[in-house]
């Protein structure tokens, strides 16, 4: 991947919490950084998939599996697709 240069300012806490990290997993200070950012985008992107659910959830009055004529997984599918 090509990889693009970043000046950041940590208070000296996260610095140091960084640093530590980096040390404890023999990593690069940079490698730690974009590991969180990996980690707290999957989330993000889990937390919008449900919230696109509950939303397809909520105007039905009776759920049997189907909404309309897709099943449940194949709306997931779906949704997976576009994020």
């Amino acid at each position: 991947r090509m990889k693009v240069r970043k000046n950041i300012t940590l208070s000296r806490r996260a610095n140091e919490y960084l640093k530590l990290l980096a040390e404890e997993k023999k990593k690069s200070q940079s490698e730690v950084i974009e590991e969180l950012i990996e980690k707290e985008m999957e989330e993000y992107k889990a937390k919008k998939k449900l919230e696109i659910f509950e939303d397809l959830l909520k105007d039905i009055t009776t759920y049997r599996g189907k909404i309309g004529d897709k099943t449940v997984q194949q709306i997931k599918r779906e949704i997976g697709d576009e994020l």
